[in-house]
């Protein structure tokens, strides 16, 4: 008999781990999980837009929730996190759930504010070796495809503020490249655009990124062809050295100029007058430059 209830106990089991109603935030600005099923419940968390949850119980207790100006009709319902790493269990509005599966947006938090880019997926900061917690400069690369041009950018304060202002430039790089490979001169000379404002949208938290035309993507500094040619022979080698032994410009093929980096710089003025800066810097992939600003 007790190996019939195991087995029973077992197979139960297996059909709840099988039978998880897996679903994802899909809150921009972040989702409440509270102690109770109630608004006035305390606060657990907030959690970002992509967090993964299991529901694991309905209350039948409804609510309706106007969000830009649309009713949401839904329930409370307790969830639990999936992340072993980062275990918490409360209740949630469903109207802010779905099942279609959701990466967590890019999110970079310091002391002063929190900043989150819309349509930019969660990426792991590349550490500075030399002072790792440096973090007035952080670090990140970009996935294929990606760019900040049109992106929503959001700072949410943390403290009382006076204003806050988000700017953008990028840099550009050489690129040596055919339709087989490619060799970037990414730690030789740049070309770096003047700081930008970004327009505000929606509200003054809320800020677009802006467009790098073909033309913007393409500027250089006048550099010495014959020392690029001396950099390229020591660091891609003889092939490479052979490619472009007969140019007299940077124009020619297979050399091209690319955008190598996108800024941001994040300054939060407070109630008292000091400012706060912060740098955000993001890593093109070395070969995305041609295809997507060659298009604007």
């Amino acid at each position: 008999m007790k190996n019939v209830l195991s087995i029973v106990l077992v197979i139960i089991a297996l059909n709840s781990t099988i039978a998880q109603d897996i679903q994802y935030v899909n809150a921009e600005n972040g989702l409440a999980i509270r102690a109770q099923p109630n608004r006035s419940a305390m606060r657990l968390n907030l959690l970002d837009f992509g967090t993964v949850l299991e529901v694991v119980e309905h209350t039948n207790l409804n609510l309706d929730v106007i969000n830009n100006g649309k009713k949401l009709s839904g329930e409370w319902v307790k969830v639990r996190s999936i992340d072993a790493y980062d275990t918490f269990e409360g209740y949630v509005f469903n109207g802010f759930l779905t099942q279609e599966k959701l990466q967590k947006q890019f999110k970079s938090k310091y002391d002063e504010f929190t900043v989150t880019i819309e349509g930019l997926t969660e990426k792991s900061q590349i550490k500075d070796a030399i002072n790792p917690e440096f973090n007035t400069v952080t670090m990140y690369k970009l996935k294929d495809g990606e760019t900040l041009e049109g992106k929503i950018v959001k700072v949410k304060h943390h403290q009382e503020f006076r204003s806050i202002k988000v700017f953008q430039k990028h840099e550009n790089s050489i690129a040596i490249s055919d339709d087989k490979s490619h060799c970037d001169m990414i730690q030789w000379q740049h070309y770096y655009s003047s700081w930008k404002p970004l327009k505000t949208v929606r509200n003054n938290h809320h800020f677009e990124g802006l467009p790098i035309s073909k033309e913007d993507a393409s500027r250089f500094i006048e550099v010495d062809i014959e020392a690029l040619k001396s950099v390229v022979k020591e660091d891609c080698g003889v092939s490479w050295s052979e490619s472009i032994k007969t140019i007299t410009s940077i124009n020619e093929y297979p050399v091209s100029i690319k955008v190598s980096k996108h800024y941001l710089r994040i300054v939060m003025t407070d109630i008292d007058g000091y400012k706060t800066e912060k740098i955000i810097i993001f890593e093109v992939p070395v070969h995305q430059s041609t295809s997507v600003y060659a298009q604007r």
